[in-house]
């Protein structure tokens, strides 16, 4: 019984990699979330994912908390 549950999901997944459709929707979801991360670090706004609250930062803002921590 379980066996053949696999057997269609892997059956449903091998139709959608064959669906251009469904790629071009992947990239676009890729992308409107890539957006999001970006729109939310550049108003300083945080992320929810799964309850938990994430901040963002650039390269730039990494290295200057951590000269700030050394130099203190």
């Amino acid at each position: 019984m379980a066996k053949s549950i696999y057997q269609r999901r892997d059956c449903i997944l091998n139709e959608l990699m064959d669906n251009e459709a469904f790629y071009y929707g992947l990239i676009c979801g890729i992308k409107i979330f890539q957006q999001k991360i970006i729109t939310a670090h550049k108003r300083r706004e945080h992320l929810m994912i799964d309850g938990n609250v994430y901040y963002v930062q650039s390269g730039r803002e990494r290295l200057e908390e951590m000269i700030d921590k050394i130099c203190k």
